[in-house]
């Protein structure tokens, strides 16, 4: 593994890490969020989207690590099926003809609506909610970036591995 694979990989799982700890943050808010507004009647607009920030922030960060991880969906029952030089050829092609175009066209769409929401510095439609959605919506062409980074590095694994005959 090349000393840019081992980057993307270590950012990618330090990326998880901090996922891990968020998850375990949204789990105690949502409980807190339940007993105060059930036991005490108490109900806050900022904190359900804090919550509903936390749950786009790990879905999808989530994304690159599930590439990194090789957990995405595929047909596996086809695929185990070849050999190990068929599956690196299967997975490079997947990766040129439909990561690397889903991920520049996730951050070339998104990019607009980025940039307008941050000239406006856009917040919360919601009475007492966070002000706080043009940070929200830059997480998806860091999304599309995260992506476009693991599958570089996943790339390079496979084409090695292609070259070595695995």
């Amino acid at each position: 593994m090349s000393n840019f694979d081992k980057i993307i990989d270590n950012l990618i799982e330090n990326i998880c890490n901090i996922l891990m700890v968020l998850l375990l943050m949204m789990i105690l808010m949502v409980f807190i969020s339940i007993v105060f507004r059930y036991f005490f009647n108490i109900s806050s607009a900022s904190l359900q989207e804090l919550i509903m920030y936390c749950h786009a922030i790990i879905f999808m960060f989530g994304i690159s690590y599930t590439l990194k991880e090789n957990g995405h969906v595929k047909i596996d029952i086809i695929f185990n099926t070849f050999s190990k030089k068929i599956q690196s050829y299967i997975s490079i092609v997947g990766i040129l003809l439909f990561i690397f175009p889903m991920a520049f066209f996730l951050i070339y769409i998104s990019m607009g609506m980025v940039i307008q929401s941050w000239l406006i510095l856009e917040g919360s439609s919601e009475a007492g909610g966070l002000n706080l959605v043009f940070i929200l919506k830059t997480i998806i062409p860091l999304t599309g970036f995260l992506i476009l980074l693991q599958s570089s590095s996943q790339l390079l694994k496979l084409i090695k591995g292609y070259r070595n005959g695995y």
